[in-house]
């Protein structure tokens, strides 16, 4: 099997169904290449039940509790594709499936395409094309199998939130690129249910500075503050109040840091990903060129 798309849901079965509606069209004239793996994570909104009643061929995984982003692992486990269509109940992609596929047959080195997306909070409008990224946007990424089978998915100690960067890091670590890819071009629909400031905050900050303190070893503690002023800057866009999610974030962090085993990468590693994550940026550096950096 040529790809498996993988997808996770929380309580959003509207936004599900309309997924699987854009991707069982989109591979329509193709489809004995591709399998859609539906990660159920313990909704209570009948998400399993449509999907089970509207979408026979879908491989339904109802998970018994909400294990969060970790759930994808559940779902790369099953998928039998060469790559893993990564997806959020609430994106689909647009067009270009087939481009991005070809470009990873012919560049083996390449362990993670980043997809192009558009929609949402997070986009990669300022990335260029072809360029190497540190890791990608959750909502739409391709994912080599081969990588997967040698360095595991996404780490099962952050619920949610910066998942995608520790996998970015270790994808890097084990030797392959993840490149940008415009002409695969993902929509996110970006739906509210679920998400909240607070939560978005408050977890970003402490997994943030629990990946830096897991995986480097020179110049952590300057990269931490950076970490931690940079967040404070949310302060402008979403208020006074994020400041309280920030410093509630970097507590979080103190209290898991006892509990973090700490496997320092080479300095080249830590090099890269330094200047490619936005949050490890001078603090000086504004949002906007912060933002077109990596984020």
């Amino acid at each position: 099997m040529k790809a498996s798309f993988v997808i996770v849901n929380y309580n959003r079965k509207d936004e599900l169904l309309l997924t699987l509606s854009k991707t069982r069209e989109l591979i329509r004239e193709s489809e004995s290449d591709f399998e859609i793996v539906v990660v159920d994570n313990a909704s209570t909104d009948n998400s399993a039940e449509e999907v089970k009643l509207k979408f026979s061929e879908v491989l339904l995984i109802q998970n018994e509790i909400n294990a969060g982003a970790p759930a994808w692992n559940i779902g790369f486990e099953k998928a039998g594709g060469d790559y893993f269509i990564i997806l959020d109940d609430d994106s689909h992609i647009e067009y270009g499936l087939d481009d991005a596929l070809k470009f990873l047959d012919e560049n083996e080195k390449v362990g993670i395409l980043a997809l192009n997306i558009v929609g949402g909070a997070y986009q990669t409008i300022e990335w260029a094309d072809m360029s190497e990224r540190a890791g990608f946007i959750g909502c739409g990424a391709i994912f080599r199998k081969s990588v997967y089978d040698k360095i595991g998915g996404y780490p099962e100690w952050m619920f949610l939130y910066s998942n995608e960067w520790d996998l970015g890091l270790r994808t890097l670590l084990s030797g392959y690129k993840i490149i940008h890819f415009k002409k695969c071009q993902v929509r996110h629909r970006a739906s509210t249910v679920n998400r909240t400031s607070k939560r978005l905050i408050v977890f970003s900050v402490k997994h943030e500075l629990a990946l830096i303190y897991k995986y480097y070893s020179r110049k952590r503690w300057k990269y931490l503050f950076r970490i931690f002023i940079n967040n404070l800057k949310r302060v402008k866009g979403d208020g006074l109040i994020a400041a309280s999610y920030v410093i509630k974030g970097g507590i979080k962090f103190l209290k898991m840091r006892k509990n973090i085993k700490c496997t320092p990468v080479p300095a080249d590693v830590q090099n890269f990903f330094t200047k490619k994550f936005a949050s490890t940026q001078s603090i000086f550096t504004s949002n906007a060129k912060k933002n077109r950096q990596i984020q």
